[in-house]
């Protein structure tokens, strides 16, 4: 357990504050290909918001365009739309290329998908807008082009807008979520997120029924304009799909020769060692063999969160390039230590890496080597504690006490385990156990209370068993909170540490154990169990409780008995 000034938990948060505050551009790629994305999505915003005006009229619509137009469909804005397109394909493809995996996290993975599925409805689409505009002085105007795509072409173009938002969507929450100012504003920006593509669909789809039902459009396309348009796209997309093709290859090749070239030896904390071949990132060979490594930025160089103390073997690397010396420059980081998602080890080399992992339900076996140097995860916190411990053994033989509190902590540990709770500790005459560890978070809250309710019948049990010696009664007190721990193997170098959870959901759920005294009650939870466990409570004493170092208050319930709480299956 650590208090809320305690070391730790300053490491913690100076952390979390570096994490946020240090942010760099990458190299002049990266920078580049945000750049060419932010050119993309103002294109993208001003043509979503000008579908919105649907709402109210199909004129409305052809006003705007007007000013759409003005900017984009003129000599410059069409260059600096090409290019910025063409500059962003061709290094998200490069990019791929150099990738010795497609292990991914899950939103790196979705965009990559998304933006191969672009291109499939995007290209008839532009080929219709521009190509035929271009070639044959065909003018794009609103009825013309909601009299094409209605109704034959709504789905496809309805999904083309969904994917193109949501895949411009990521790459901003992925590169905003760095800066502090994004965290205030989060809830404003998922609101934008939403409201722009319902309000354009709303428009194009209310707009294209209108134009149906108001007026026959005649098409200013020709037979033999469509045919070029079908070749247009077929050439296109053979383009396209080839180079996105290649890059795959190139990965499929990199990884082939690799089974057959690994030569040297990467060394992580716990005696855990995997063979690699040189020439990929320290992240990708961590990806590659499933050991968890940090990684906010997916591995761009823009911060410090793939960090990794060199123990061995750092001068056999490259020394850090502009990208990541602005990184480690920012941190005041020392000589060892290397963002692992930049270094491409070529010889043996051991490594620390030095920030917290977020940990996943489903997680390979290296995940309990991470445990060496810490895993974040959200669990949930259990403190129990013998009520009136001084006073019930007062003027009593040492063995009966003994005995009492042996067969109270062994009883109340094969409830918490047969629910599947990990006893962190015993403090005394108390137990700090963790739930969550293996499975979802809901689940360990589920198992949480279900566990409280096996230790209330520990209770009623203690209380018949304990002996006319002991005038007391037995009292028990439970104490259950959620949230983010640090889960790690405390201990000095060379020693299996005992695992333990660092953090304020620690701190919290003591305090709500001790606040069973002020209530009267036997078990204090606080909203975040019950709402995750999406318990139901009909008889409990419900308070706002300021924690200290906190602003906003944690509401709990306190109960003295748990008939009044229904749990739900998993």
């Amino acid at each position: 357990m650590t208090a809320s000034g305690s070391p730790a938990a300053r490491v913690a948060t100076a952390s979390s504050q570096r994490k946020r505050k240090h942010v760099s551009w990458g190299n002049w790629r990266q920078r580049l290909r945000l750049w060419s994305g932010l050119i993309l999505f103002v294109y993208c915003l001003s043509h979503f918001s000008n579908h919105a005006l649907g709402i109210v009229s199909v004129r409305a619509m052809e006003k705007a365009s007007f000013w759409h137009y003005a900017i984009w469909r003129n000599e410059f804005g069409e260059s600096v739309l090409f290019f910025a397109f063409l500059t962003h394909v061709l290094l998200a493809l490069w990019r791929t290329a150099k990738r010795r995996t497609l292990k991914l996290h899950r939103w790196e993975f979705v965009q990559l998908v998304l933006g191969f599925y672009i291109p499939w409805s995007l290209i008839p689409h532009v080929g219709t807008t521009m190509g035929l505009a271009n070639a044959f002085g065909f003018s794009p105007t609103y009825d013309q082009m909601l009299t094409i795509l209605w109704p034959q072409h709504g789905f496809t173009q309805s999904l083309l807008l969904l994917v193109v938002w949501a895949h411009a969507m990521i790459g901003l929450h992925f590169w905003l979520r760095l800066y502090p100012v994004y965290h205030r504003l989060r809830y404003a920006a998922l609101t934008f997120a939403i409201a722009v593509p319902v309000l354009s669909l709303w428009g194009f789809i209310e707009g294209a029924r209108r134009l149906e039902l108001a007026r026959d459009v005649k098409l200013k396309v020709t037979e033999a304009q469509f045919e070029w348009l079908t070749t247009f796209v077929i050439e296109a997309r053979a383009v396209v799909f080839g180079l996105i093709a290649v890059s795959l290859l190139v990965i499929l090749l990199r990884y082939l020769i690799g089974l057959s070239a690994r030569r040297l030896t990467i060394t992580y904390p716990g005696s855990l060692s995997v063979k690699a071949k040189p020439g990929a990132t320290l992240l990708e060979i961590s990806r590659i063999n499933d050991i968890p490594i940090a990684s906010v930025c997916g591995g761009r160089a823009r911060c410090s969160t793939c960090r990794v103390k060199v123990l061995d073997g750092g001068g056999t690397l490259n020394a850090p390039g502009s990208a990541e010396q602005a990184v480690l420059t920012r941190i005041s980081a020392t000589n060892d230590v290397r963002l692992a998602c930049q270094i491409r080890p070529q010889q043996n080399i051991e490594v620390q890496p030095l920030v917290p992992v977020k940990a996943n339900v489903e997680t390979s076996e290296n995940l309990k080597d991470a445990y060496y140097w810490g895993v974040e995860q959200d669990i949930v916190v259990m403190f129990v504690d013998l009520r009136n411990f001084t006073r019930i053994t007062e003027s009593q033989l040492a063995y009966d006490v003994v005995h009492l509190l042996n067969n109270y902590l062994d009883q109340a540990s094969a409830a918490i385990r047969a629910e599947g709770g990990f006893i962190d500790k015993f403090i005394g005459d108390g137990i700090m156990a963790i739930f969550g560890m293996d499975t979802s978070v809901d689940a360990g809250a589920r198992q949480a209370l279900r566990a409280s309710k096996r230790i209330e019948a520990v209770m009623a049990e203690l209380e018949m068993e304990k002996g006319p010696q002991f005038q007391d009664p037995i009292r028990l007190g439970i104490g259950l909170h959620l949230g983010s721990a640090i889960l790690g193997r405390i201990g000095a170098a060379g020693t299996n540490g005992g695992l333990t959870a660092l953090g304020d959901v620690v701190n919290t759920a003591s305090r709500l154990e001790t606040e069973n005294k002020a209530h009267g009650s036997f078990l204090v939870v606080s909203k975040a169990v019950i709402d995750a466990a999406r318990a139901t409570v009909s008889d409990a004493i419900t308070a706002d409780i300021k924690i200290r170092g906190k602003e906003i208050p944690l509401q709990i319930f306190a109960l003295s008995s748990l008939d009044a709480l229904d749990i739900p299956e998993d």
